[in-house]
């Protein structure tokens, strides 16, 4: 399962630039491929469905680990904290 801390590491590997949660999407590199291969990469089962309609209405960093939270069911672990 993936800590909080693993999110930003994770994350890292497919941003260009340094970054922190108000950072928009692309200012940090992060575009709709990479951010489906993070979510792959985060379910938590390989059958997991992945909602993709979601990806538009996230904007910064900090949206993206929490729809990713939510996809590794990390939230419910965390009580949905950001």
């Amino acid at each position: 399962m993936t800590t909080p801390a693993d999110l930003d590491t994770t994350i890292a590997k497919y941003a260009s630039v340094a970054f922190d949660d108000s950072t928009p999407l692309l200012e940090a590199g992060l575009e709709s491929l990479s951010l489906l291969r993070l979510a792959v990469e985060l379910a938590d089962d390989d059958d997991a469905e992945i909602d993709a309609t979601r990806l538009v209405d996230l904007r910064t960093v900090g949206d993206l680990k929490q729809w990713l939270r939510e996809l590794s069911g990390l939230a419910a672990e965390t009580g949905g904290a950001r």
